[in-house]
């Protein structure tokens, strides 16, 4: 349980190309549902069980209500731009990055890493302390929270999203190899200079200057 039940880019990537054509433009609702739960049924275990779990490098924060291809598209993007800027980095030592590292990046992603079978323990009994949200979140493992933001950056009007971020800021001052919070989308990472949109960057300010909070 927790950040031990992270998945590689290259796995989720994979397991949209298998099922696109069910999901068509339908969120991670319609996944959950529809996809995960009776693919997991017999045994009773996490996506990420049954596809082989990794160990967590970035927690997912996001709105189960954004298109699963905006999702998917949102997390290779930030991938391959991580793994860039390892390329460059990696250039000025002498070592050596292949283009296709961006799939062994490692994400811990709610629908994905809980057991959807036993929700009630995933989120702590009660005690959000012991949820495996949190758990994986202050892994020493984990290097960054990515947000996938979407035109109207819904994660910032969920309740779990906000409690998410708050728990961020608090590790980027605790831990100072930490990244704290990044920004995604298909387009870029907002905290990437050049990489992201101007529309994405207008729709979290807009949605900072007049905050609504929803259920998680």
């Amino acid at each position: 349980r927790g950040p031990g039940r992270a998945v590689m880019a290259k796995q989720l990537w994979d397991f949209y190309e298998f099922f696109k054509s069910f999901i068509g433009d339908r969120d991670m609702y319609y996944v959950n549902t529809n996809i995960i739960m009776p693919t997991t049924k017999q045994e009773q275990l996490s996506l990420a069980e049954f596809v082989g779990p990794s160990t967590v490098t970035f927690f997912v924060s996001h709105y189960w209500g954004t298109p699963f291809h905006h999702f998917v598209a949102s997390l290779k993007k930030h991938a391959t731009l991580s793994m860039q800027m390892h390329q460059e980095f990696s250039e000025r030592t002498g070592d050596s990055v292949r283009r296709s590292a961006w799939r062994n990046a490692r994400y811990w992603i709610c629908s994905l890493s809980n057991n959807q079978w036993n929700v009630s323990k995933e989120l702590g009994s009660g005690d959000w302390a012991r949820s495996s949200f949190y758990l994986s979140l202050t892994s020493p493992d984990c290097q960054a929270t990515v947000m996938v933001m979407d035109e109207e950056a819904m994660p910032l009007t969920r309740a779990w999203c906000l409690f998410e971020v708050l728990q961020t800021f608090i590790l980027t001052k605790r831990k100072k190899d930490f990244d704290g919070l990044l920004m995604c989308t298909p387009s870029g990472v907002l905290n990437f200079p050049g990489s992201a949109s101007v529309d994405a960057a207008m729709a979290v300010a807009e949605r900072l200057k007049t905050p609504q909070e929803e259920g998680g």
